[in-house]
């Protein structure tokens, strides 16, 4: 063969080698372009502006836990929000937060929602006052002007099961009667009131909501179904919120600190160490060690004596089971007692 011809084919076959490779590497994404478009997405909707009580959320986003998991997870404020558990219901958002008591009573209604786990075992609420009124007992609150959110269940609570008579003012959320009359009583969370009232140099005493007698947990919850055709997914979201709030509340939490404040400007680095202290001198996230608790533990017959006490209230549509309210193969065994 000629020379010439012999190194002209050898030159055609590699170019054409070439084009074949080039072409099949750009068939074939990257690893780090496979992990994108493999991410799931979903929203974890909130009940509030961003703000450090959903900070294990933020911190699991940030750190990265809910990427390991295969999750794109939206944190998607909510204030004022009322329709949250419909949003759920019809999967326009995968995942909320709420409280037991809210939870329960939409369940027993046909609503089909499911209770994943608590990230507070206490809720926050509380009824603030200042401490020249006299009140030390909830017997004290008796015949009193109290604002509070009349629709809350423990509102039901005091007056139906405690007998205790209030004169409600509807929550505006507002301080400024608090503080310019010192017989005011209000409704507060000991992880924000307190603070600013602290700031106009005014020390309030305070009736936890779980000293009433009455104590739901806060908790994440889901569409039924979604949780059924995802199970995995769901237990990815578990496993790496649960780890964001371990992590959160063991370091200074300047990780969600950061994000949160670049969502919310009304929330100053200062108020958001305050408030993470708060959630720790009051046992809400990990419990009361006493008790057996920690975090993201549901105790059975806690649910059923809250479904209990909604029932005696009237405020159950039906019947209601904590078995079937909540999901309880998606937490680690040991997070379920009896």
């Amino acid at each position: 063969m000629n020379h010439v011809l012999h190194r002209c084919i050898v030159l055609v076959v590699a170019v054409l080698l070439l084009a074949g490779c080039s072409e099949d590497s750009s068939k074939t994404p990257s690893p780090a372009a496979s992990a994108i478009r493999a991410l799931v997405p979903v929203v974890l909707q909130t009940d509030w502006y961003a703000q450090p009580e959903h900070a294990g959320f933020y911190y699991a986003r940030s750190a990265g836990y809910y990427r390991e998991a295969g999750l794109d997870v939206e944190i998607r404020p909510g204030a004022n929000f009322t329709n949250i558990p419909q949003l759920v219901a019809t999967n326009r958002v995968q995942f909320a937060v709420g409280t037991s008591d809210n939870l329960l009573m939409a369940i027993s209604r046909g609503i089909p929602l499911l209770g994943l786990f608590p990230y507070f075992q206490h809720d926050s609420q509380c009824v603030m006052f200042l401490k020249e009124s006299g009140i030390s007992t909830l017997a004290d609150l008796d015949g009193r002007t109290v604002m509070l959110n009349p629709a809350a269940a423990y509102v039901q609570y005091l007056q139906k099961a405690l007998d205790i008579r209030l004169q409600l003012i509807p929550l505006d959320y507002s301080l400024a009667r608090f503080l310019g009359d010192p017989n005011f009583i209000q409704q507060c969370f000991l992880t924000s009131e307190p603070y600013y009232v602290a700031k106009q140099g005014v020390d309030p005493g305070f009736l936890p909501l779980s000293s009433f007698g009455f104590d739901p947990y806060r908790l994440v919850y889901t569409n039924r179904q979604f949780a059924k055709d995802n199970p995995e997914l769901v237990r990815g979201f578990v496993a790496a919120s649960l780890r964001g709030w371990r992590d959160y509340m063991a370091s200074d939490g300047a990780l969600a600190h950061t994000e949160i404040g670049k969502l919310n400007d009304q929330q100053s680095m200062e108020y958001m160490a305050w408030t993470k202290t708060a959630m720790q001198s009051n046992q809400l996230v990990f419990g009361k060690p006493e008790q057996q608790e920690t975090l993201g533990l549901i105790k059975l017959r806690r649910l059923d004596e809250h479904i209990r006490q909604l029932e005696s209230l009237g405020l159950l549509g039906g019947p209601v089971e904590a078995t079937a309210a909540f999901g309880l193969s998606y937490l680690p065994r040991e997070l379920v007692q009896e």
